[in-house]
């Protein structure tokens, strides 16, 4: 199945959302979409039918979650797909300030500026590019002074690992 026809369909993209988080009963999700739950089976079946998600039945009920293996390539697709958010602004206002016009942001402050820790409720630490070029200055002391594409970066440590290294006698 042509990837591009499975995340076409916003309704299927909004699945994938909502499955990144928890797995979900199909009546549930339908309801969470405002669709009937045959729809919601429809578009189950279809990225079901792509490995995107799984479906596992209990009785009558059906319970869905992404396929946690095939992630790597639902975030590329999906990036591809998203589009990016427009935001016009005053010439000198922080960055800061403009993303919160578009985007639920939460600062942390320090002594030496503020730093992203959340993003669409989303918490972590985030860095930011503009332009394509990681920024040194804290969110809050980069002004906008000329239009500018902005890409969050949310940095996840890796936990579960512990890794001993130990010097041979």
């Amino acid at each position: 199945m042509d990837i591009f026809r499975v995340f076409g369909n916003e309704n299927r993209r909004s699945m994938l959302k909502i499955l990144a988080h928890k797995s979900i009963h199909i009546s549930a999700l339908a309801k969470e979409l405002d669709i009937s739950v045959p729809v919601a089976l429809k578009h189950v079946r279809i990225l079901e039918g792509a490995g995107f998600v799984e479906r596992a039945k209990m009785g009558n009920v059906h319970i869905v979650a992404i396929n946690k293996s095939a992630l790597s390539k639902i975030k590329s697709v999906y990036d591809l797909l998203e589009k990016p958010l427009v935001v016009e602004v005053e010439k000198g206002i922080s960055l800061a300030d403009a993303l919160k016009k578009t985007v639920s942001l939460s600062l942390k402050k320090t002594s030496d500026g503020s730093f992203i820790s959340s993003v669409d409720g989303k918490q972590g630490y985030y860095i930011y590019e503009v332009d394509g070029k990681f920024s040194e200055k804290p969110v809050d002391q980069f002004l906008v002074n000329k239009s500018l594409e902005v890409e969050f970066k949310r940095l996840l440590p890796v936990v579960g690992k512990k890794i001993i290294v130990r010097i041979k006698d």
